[in-house]
Parts: C-alpha cells; sequence; structure tokens
C-alpha cells in the first residue's frame, strides 16, 4: 500500500555514517513497512573524514536491496560534505561508483567545526552565517550535485537549539542568487524535516525560501527525513509537502541514474 504522506524520502543515513548505527536493511524494512515508494541511502561523506570502504559498501548494499525487492526501489545516494575545501578528493569520491543521487551539503565552513560543536554569540552568529551562505553559493556555482541539502543548516544549531537569534533579511541578497543558480542549473532544493522532531524546530529551510526558488524558477524539490534512525524516517513529510504544495510545486522529485524524475503529489 502506497503511503499516503510521502511516496519518498531521499536523505537516510546507515552505519556507513559516522553518526548512525542502523544497518541498511533496517531502514528499507521500516520503508517497506510505511508503503515508501522511493527511498535514497545517502550515507555521509564529509569530504575531510571521509573512507572509501563506508561509500563502497554503502553503495553495494542499495544495489543488493534494490534488486531484492520488489515493492520498493532502493537508490545508490551520496550525501556529499565541503566538496570545495579538497577539489582532488572530491573528485575522486565521485569517480568511486556509480551513484543515483548526489546530495550537495555544507557542515562546515572553511576553517571551522561544524556548526554542531559551535556556540556564537550574536555578532559571532551573523558572520559565521555570511560566511555559510557565500561558500554555499561558491558550492552552486561548482554545479556537481543534484540536490542541494538543508539550506539554512546554521539555524538548526544556532537559533533552534541555542536560541540565538539571526537576521535572515541581511543574507537575503545571496540566498537569491544559490536559489537562482539552483534553478537556472535545473537542480533541485531540499526541504528537510529534521528540524520538525526537535521542540523548536522548523523545516530546513521555511516554506518562504521554497516559495523563493519556485519564484526564481525552481523545478525540482527533494524531500528528506534526514533519519539517522528507522523511528525517524518520513516524520514531518506531510508538513514538508504542505511546505511545497504552498510554494506552487506539484511534485516531489527522485534521482536515478542522476536524472530527475517527478512524483506528483496526491491531491
Amino acid at each position: 500500500m502506497t503511503n499516503q504522506i510521502t511516496r519518498c524520502d531521499c536523505h537516510l543515513h546507515t552505519d556507513n555514517s559516522f553518526d548512525s548505527e542502523t544497518p541498511a536493511q533496517r531502514q528499507v524494512a521500516r520503508a517497506r513497512e510505511l508503503g515508501i515508494e522511493y527511498i535514497a541511502l545517502t550515507d555521509h561523506c564529509d569530504i575531510l573524514e571521509w573512507s572509501d570502504a563506508n561509500i563502497a559498501r554503502s553503495n553495494a548494499q542499495a544495489m543488493e536491496l534494490n534488486a531484492k525487492y520488489d515493492d520498493i526501489t532502493v537508490l545508490r545516494g551520496l550525501e556529499l560534505g565541503e566538496p570545495l575545501q579538497d577539489m582532488d578528493e572530491t573528485a575522486r569520491v565521485l569517480g568511486l561508483c556509480e551513484y543515483d543521487f548526489v546530495l550537495c551539503s555544507l557542515h562546515n565552513i572553511r576553517g571551522e567545526e561544524d556548526f554542531y560543536y559551535l556556540h556564537p554569540d550574536r555578532a559571532q552568529a551573523a558572520d559565521l552565517v555570511r560566511r555559510y551562505f557565500e561558500e554555499l553559493l561558491e558550492m552552486v556555482q561548482w554545479n556537481e550535485f543534484d540536490s542541494l541539502a538543508h539550506l539554512t543548516y546554521p539555524l538548526r544549531y544556532i537559533t533552534e537549539r541555542d536560541g540565538v537569534p539571526v537576521d535572515m533579511s541581511s543574507y537575503q541578497p545571496v540566498i537569491d542568487e544559490i536559489l537562482a543558480m539552483l534553478a537556472a542549473n535545473g537542480k533541485a532544493l531540499e526541504i528537510n524535516t529534521s528540524g520538525l522532531r526537535n521542540p523548536n524546530g522548523f523545516l530546513l529551510p521555511t516554506v518562504e525560501y521554497v516559495k523563493r526558488f519556485r519564484e526564481l524558477g525552481g523545478t525540482y524539490i527533494t524531500l528528506g527525513s534526514d533519519a539517522h534512525t528507522p523511528e525517524h524516517m518520513a516524520v514531518g513529510m506531510a508538513e514538508g509537502i504542505a511546505a511545497a504544495k504552498e510554494a506552487g510545486f506539484t511534485a516531489a522529485t527522485v534521482f536515478v541514474n542522476r536524472q530527475p524524475m517527478e512524483l506528483p503529489f496526491e491531491k
């Protein structure tokens, strides 16, 4: 039976990621329980710290599980983090396997730790967020990926966790550049629902940015729960789809052999 909340979840982690202990088989089993048609195993590849073995294993497990079941498509994904911080390694990663879906992300800007470990004050936060969007724009200009993950990632920790206010209006020009270039290049914007699992959480990005992406010509959105455990799979997807619909999108997109395929929303 098709899941009435979502047909896809394109941001999932397994024990091939440093921060998950969930075997790929358990993620697939949960997706089948929910009736999800497409999932992407997007294990972490933060470019300054990554393992050939883990990436190859994740890719092989996705292929094996996809061949095993006829009621779900398991896509060979990759969450490629900080790709510009070592371009030679990035080229090697992209040539290591054949992927269905490359999800690009930025967890730590040049010279800094992951935002998870940072606890800036208001002035420091303003500078960090500025540098984040500047590096994100460079990544979008580089363009060797399929979807851009959690556009407003720093807010997960600066605002949501630590309660430090950030004036996002000052970054609107560079955000517009990012979204316009994504649209022009035919890339997708991810609606990441992981923030909704937290008491003060929100979509990453919120609906205003999804709307702006559509206004600037965006065609494709991907949906991802960013689940590291089976119980978090598809959590928040109803809200994510509602945001996509409010922005004017009529379908979610999955990538198969790096090509977009739209899955229309139910009316």
